[in-house]
């Protein structure tokens, strides 16, 4: 999963970036950096879900909330950052958090669905 998520990134980021050299509007330069914390939020919690799924319930639920914290820490702390350095890119940025988000759960579900059609077929 590894390979094919870095291409669906690099693929989503050719198409921002060409976007911006063919609008060449900068504040779009937002979309990529909120592309990049959706995508990453995504794989974060799909991984923390993998790892969190083989726990007891109350400590699976510990984890994940602490992991819901720390993604959440996280965003906030790239929306506060752009905010703070480049108003501009806010609206862009909201936008790139939504596409990175929604495009990577396709992919992950895509992934899922396919493993575990392949694990029913070879049980």
């Amino acid at each position: 999963m590894i390979k094919s998520s870095i291409v669906v990134l690099l693929s989503g980021t050719s198409c921002i970036l060409l976007g911006i050299a063919i609008s060449g509007q900068q504040s779009y330069l937002g979309s990529l950096v909120g592309y990049w914390v959706g995508f990453g939020y995504i794989i974060w919690i799909h991984r923390e879900t993998h790892r969190s799924s083989e726990l007891e319930i109350r400590s699976a639920l510990n984890r994940m909330r602490r992991g819901l914290l720390g993604r959440l820490g996280m965003v906030t702390l790239v929306v506060v950052a752009v905010a703070r350095f480049q108003a501009s890119w806010l609206f862009s940025l909201a936008i790139g958090i939504a596409a990175g988000v929604i495009i990577s759960f396709i992919f992950v579900a895509i992934n899922e669905t396919n493993g575990e059609r392949g694990d029913k077929r070879s049980a």
